[in-house]
């Protein structure tokens, strides 16, 4: 997942720690709809759509490429071709299962505060004005609410908190992951000044000395910037596909294939079908790199209620679309590059010479600016996204710390800059020390399996309970016997 497209600052010191995790797109969503975007979904049919299918389609593809899409080659040949296929086949489905429960669950809990309000409207208290009955209103329809929203509405606290928790570590791990992009891709292009020879820990410090200072600042939303690195992340994963299948063919020199004397191609490296060994790193990386939960209910929100009956084509699409993008990625890599394949497949390029002669020296301009396109991008990346992460981590601590710790607002402003430090140092002591993406998403992923699976699950069984209509996102996977199997597995 993009945990750029996820979390920004949005001064949550100002609110409750109940909106932990909130996502930057319901935040946008907040500030493009105009009142009518949070009348019941039965009130709005003459409203028009805020954005189309189509953009709805791109910005979701966008949430879910991120850093997980770095470790799928690994994972992929550690786990074998049949078993990651058919693994990343059967968490798409499970993905796809649950984010429409997350969009049923929302719906209900907007008819539960429409249900709500009108019992309130009927009752004796005649002593509301018109004005204050116009307020309720207001809050009872406010905007397509939360995940841990949701989680507190049907599951209670115990719940609430458990995702909290989950997400929590997830947003630690995304840190963590950023942070080891960028060490990995720095060394691989200044590994040495001089006579002195770099190690992680300069890596680190160096990152460090470039996110602190931002971590530590109330920013701004880059918009431009972030639709830069969009573009440049979709090349940059289209270089890799494109030349990995072209390497298959024309490429002896940099794949793990053992040559031998006249070896023609393919250029296919020993790999295996089904790695039981590789089972845990296969599916925790297949969470992360499809979880985007969280984020369903500002995805959901400026559609419109014209175009809301289309989130399941929507979301469908966009799993099956990153789907095929995993696929094609991680079997090609995995068949090229074999044993050669780094925990961050970006840094496969970093010395690739494109077939054109085994030394690097020969290979042309254009070719290693591809390269370079590869290679340095993630570190950039991590550089406007570390930094959005860490605000957001350290403003939800700050909302948590006791009152008695710090009233004024000095102390207030003080304790906010602690927490957003604390959110930031460990995952850049963590990189300087463990360099393994693989491991980073294995432990971010089994954060994961309660945000994408369990807490949908019990969400979409609570509600049901509550309210049973069906709604626009019902479908054939609203059914209690596929929240068994799911709560089962």
């Amino acid at each position: 997942m993009d945990w750029s497209s996820v979390y920004e600052n949005s001064g949550e010191e100002d609110g409750n720690w109940e909106n932990h995790g909130e996502t930057r797109s319901s935040r946008n969503a907040h500030r493009l709809l105009h009142c009518h975007t949070s009348l019941h979904l039965t009130k709005q049919q003459n409203a028009s759509a805020q954005y189309s299918p189509y953009v709805a389609y791109a910005f979701t593809v966008n949430y879910i490429l991120g850093v997980g899409s770095l470790g799928i080659p690994y994972a992929f040949y550690r786990a074998g071709l049949i078993m990651s296929n058919i693994m990343i086949v059967l968490v798409t489905l499970l993905s796809y299962m649950t984010v429409m429960w997350v969009c049923e669950s929302v719906a209900r809990a907007r008819e539960a505060f429409v249900l709500t309000f009108r019992l309130d409207e009927t009752s004796a208290l005649r002593s509301f004005t018109y004005s204050s009955r116009q307020a309720s209103v207001a809050v009872e329809y406010e905007d397509f609410p939360e995940v841990t929203q949701l989680c507190d509405r049907f599951l209670g606290p115990v719940g609430s908190k458990m995702y909290q928790i989950s997400l929590l570590g997830l947003m630690y791990g995304g840190l963590v992951g950023y942070s080891q992009v960028f060490v990995n891709t720095f060394l691989t292009q200044v590994d040495h000044i001089g006579d002195w020879q770099l190690s992680s820990v300069h890596a680190a410090i160096v990152f460090a000395c470039i996110v602190l200072p931002l971590s530590c600042s109330d920013l701004t939303e880059q918009i431009y910037v972030q639709l830069a690195m969009s573009v440049v992340r979709f090349a940059a994963l289209l270089i890799m596909v494109i030349s990995a299948a072209y390497a298959v063919y024309g490429d002896p020199y940099d794949g793990g294939a053992r040559l031998k004397e006249n070896s023609e191609s393919p250029y296919i490296s020993d790999y295996s079908l089904v790695d039981m060994s590789g089972f845990g790193v296969m599916f925790s990386t297949s969470v992360f790199s499809q979880l985007f939960q969280h984020s369903v209910p500002g995805l959901l929100a400026p559609l419109g209620a014209r175009n809301q009956e289309k989130a399941k084509a929507i979301f469908g699409s966009t799993l099956l679309t990153t789907m095929m993008f995993y696929i094609a990625l991680g079997s090609v890599s995995s068949l090229y590059f074999g044993p050669k394949l780094a925990t961050s497949v970006n840094l496969n390029w970093a010395d690739f010479t494109w077939g054109v002669d085994e030394s690097i020296t020969l290979v042309p301009l254009w070719a290693k600016l591809l390269s370079m396109i590869v290679v340095v991008f993630p570190a950039l990346d991590t550089l406007s996204v570390f930094p959005l992460i860490c605000v957001t981590l350290g403003d939800n601590m700050a909302v948590v710390v006791p009152k008695r710790w710090g009233t004024r607002r000095g102390k207030k402003s003080s304790w906010k800059l602690l927490c957003r430090l604390g959110a930031a140092l460990p995952p850049l002591l963590i990189s300087m020390f463990v360099s393994d993406l693989s491991v980073t998403l294995q432990i971010s992923g089994l954060m994961g399996i309660y945000v994408a699976f369990f807490a949908p699950a019990l969400l979409q069984l609570q509600a049901r309970r509550e309210i049973p209509n069906s709604n626009v996102y019902s479908g054939i996977f609203s059914g209690t016997a596929y929240l068994v199997l799911q709560i089962i597995e």
